[in-house]
């Protein structure tokens, strides 16, 4: 394995490689530290400290025996005694032996010149006193307080470890054991169906990127169920728009022929009538159609290379009559440079016509419409506005959706199929191109049109 790939701080296998490390080291130095404190407390017990006779002495003098014998720092079982010239004792603290005990001559030179005791005798200048130190068990290696002292560190060992395993596991749950934890339960609610669930937990190795997998799997799959119940309705929308548009140019059919069954004479007016919501029908069926094939995946239109520029100006020209006729004023800004790129003309001059229709259809009178070609880097755009009376924002974002129309009634009263803007997104599309509704523009209607030059 690449060292640099394993010696990662996002590795799962680091992690309990470096806690490992870390958990050796720590028994280690518990172990070094018990050692170290059990034969220094041994030392101290059995040695007199780095201390001369006769600082100890002048500790006595100046603090009396008991806080002389403290601040000299003396071993605890350590004892000091102060005799006279004749080996009595005159004072003592922690002694075996009390004020008034006699030493005899040999007893005292075995003990200033042998035994096992550690000891110091020391002989104050122009004073009648000795001062006798003494560790008396200085040289018992096996004593009861070695072993004592090896029990009690020997314990302390223990229950470090014993901690430590404690407190590694605990910090182990909750880095990694807690998160594996909320990623089961995570799991376990997606089975269940919940693909709202979020897991949360933060962690730097694979952990981190299994929990943002989990998420996004459930996100996803939200996603697509939603986008199928939204599909599921926008069919059964579909249906209902559609049979409530048919409804009305087929019962007028139905009415007005059985009318000219029934009164047994010819009235023009009722062929007009039918004939007109015959064609009201058929548009409807055949825009319905058409859309169907362009979005049906397995539909592509010819591309040919031309100016758009010239190929705009023609379309504009035969809106000319219409707009003069119903005194709508027109204002269009087309470069005069020749701007190359591939496009069907018979489907593009449809989306715009349906553009243009519409604002035509849906403006009042005194209406201005504008037309601007801007040319960019990679695409050109198309912006058709209008001061109308605009489209309500709230279906701003719906507007190119099937049977969508601006007037909140749905009335197809203005001859249009309600599919006009559908079949426009679709041929744009067709094309590699974007339209879009500019909901801020407050003025009227402004729709933006991009296609790619390549």
């Amino acid at each position: 394995m690449d060292k640099k790939k394993f010696f990662t701080i996002h590795s799962l296998a680091t992690k309990f490689f470096l806690n490992y490390i870390l958990l050796f080291i720590i028994l280690i130095a518990i172990l070094f530290s018990t050692v170290v404190g059990s034969i220094y407390l041994i030392f101290r017990q059995y040695s007199i400290p780095l201390i001369t006779s006769e600082e100890v002495y002048a500790n006595v003098e100046n603090y009396g025996i008991e806080k002389g014998f403290s601040k000299s720092n003396l071993p605890d079982n350590a004892y000091i005694e102060l005799l006279d010239k004749n080996l009595v004792v005159k004072n003592q603290y922690n002694s075996i032996h009390k004020v008034g005990y006699e030493y005899s001559y040999e007893d005292f030179r075995e003990l200033e010149m042998g035994g096992k005791a550690s000891k110091d005798v020391f002989y104050p200048p122009d004073k009648n006193t000795i001062l006798l130190t003494v560790n008396p068990n200085y040289d018992d290696i096996n004593s009861k307080f070695i072993v004592n002292t090896f029990k009690k560190s020997f314990f302390f060992l223990i229950l470090s470890y014993l901690l430590v395993f404690l407190i590694f596991a605990k910090v182990t749950s909750t880095s990694i054991i807690k998160p594996i934890k909320k990623l089961v339960k995570g799991v376990d609610e997606i089975s269940k169906g919940n693909y709202r669930v979020n897991v949360d937990f933060k962690s730097k190795n694979e952990l981190q990127l299994l929990k943002n997998s989990i998420n996004n799997m459930a996100h996803k799959i939200n996603e697509e169920i939603s986008l199928r119940e939204k599909s599921e309705a926008n069919r059964k929308r579909l249906i209902l728009d559609i049979s409530h548009d048919l409804k009305t140019p087929l019962t007028n059919i139905i009415g007005y022929a059985e009318t000219l069954y029934e009164q047994k004479d010819y009235s023009k007016k009722y062929l007009e009538i039918i004939v007109s919501n015959s064609k009201k029908a058929n548009n409807l069926i055949q825009d319905l159609f058409e859309l169907s094939h362009m979005e049906s995946g397995n539909y592509s239109i010819d591309l040919e290379e031309r100016d758009i520029c010239e190929f705009i100006r023609q379309v504009l020209i035969d809106f000319i009559p219409e707009f003069e006729e119903k005194n709508i004023e027109y204002d269009f800004h087309i470069p005069d440079n020749r701007i190359f790129l591939k496009f069907n003309p018979n489907k593009l001059e449809r989306a715009i016509n349906n553009l243009i229709n519409n604002s035509i259809k849906y403006s009042p009178k005194n209406n201005t419409i504008t037309l601007k070609l801007l040319d960019f880097n990679n695409y050109i755009s198309i912006i058709i506005e209008d001061i109308g009376p605009g489209i309500d924002k709230s279906i701003g974002q719906d507007i190119f959706e099937p049977f969508v129309r601006k007037d909140k009634s749905r009335s197809s009263q203005t001859g249009g199929t309600g599919l006009g803007l559908s079949i426009t997104r679709a041929i744009i599309e067709l094309h590699g191109g974007t339209i879009t509704l500019d909901t801020s523009y407050d003025e009227g209607s402004r729709f933006s049109i991009d296609l790619p030059k390549k």
